[in-house]
């Protein structure tokens, strides 16, 4: 009866063992943390990366034209991507928004519009139906121009890009494109 009484309590090498189990489990579960937390701040760096693209946009499409064709001539191109600030927008290879940076780009370009694939109905047509396609008989036309005359290049086109630099992770690089056209001439 002695003997059952003697192996009836837990031993240290039960205690060492079970403790040794506790920490792999709490070792794994902090990593598990971790590997979030770091997930975490890519996906905020992420939709930051947006915001700025919008506010940069926002100030860049609120300049007039004259303004965007006049930083293109200093440029000596109908081309150029600018990472200094100009006019007030913030841009750079390292800007520093609260404790994160980005890289900040903007890209300004004289677009030509064409219209190449333009096809007008032929006419005179004497089996012309306006309500049956069947009738219609197209011609090709000439490749036009907006507006046209000797100036095609009343567009330009605003290229926006913003990436997280310095982060944990290799993170994406984020692009909004508009258009500003010449309505004053």
């Amino acid at each position: 009866m002695s003997n059952i009484r003697r192996n009836a309590g837990i031993t240290l090498t039960e205690i060492m063992l079970s403790f040794l189990i506790l920490v792999v489990a709490a070792f794994s579960a902090a990593g598990v943390i971790s590997y979030g937390h770091r997930g975490t701040v890519a996906d905020f760096r992420q939709v930051e990366s947006i915001q700025i693209l919008v506010d940069r946009m926002n100030k860049l499409m609120n300049m007039p034209y004259r303004s965007l064709d006049s930083f293109l001539t200093a440029a000596g191109g109908n081309e150029y991507t600018f990472n200094n600030p100009i006019e007030g927008v913030i841009l750079g290879d390292e800007v520093q928004i609260e404790k994160h940076t980005y890289r900040i780009h903007a890209t300004l370009k004289r677009q030509r519009i064409v219209f190449d694939s333009l096809m007008e109905l032929s006419f005179p047509n004497l089996d012309y139906n306006p309500a049956s396609p069947s009738t219609w008989i197209f011609r090709d036309r000439p490749a036009e121009s907006f507006p046209g005359g000797s100036n095609p290049f009343k567009i330009i086109k605003i290229t926006v890009t913003a990436k997280p630099v310095g982060g944990m992770t290799d993170e994406r690089e984020f692009t909004l494109v508009s258009f500003v056209a010449d309505m004053e001439s």
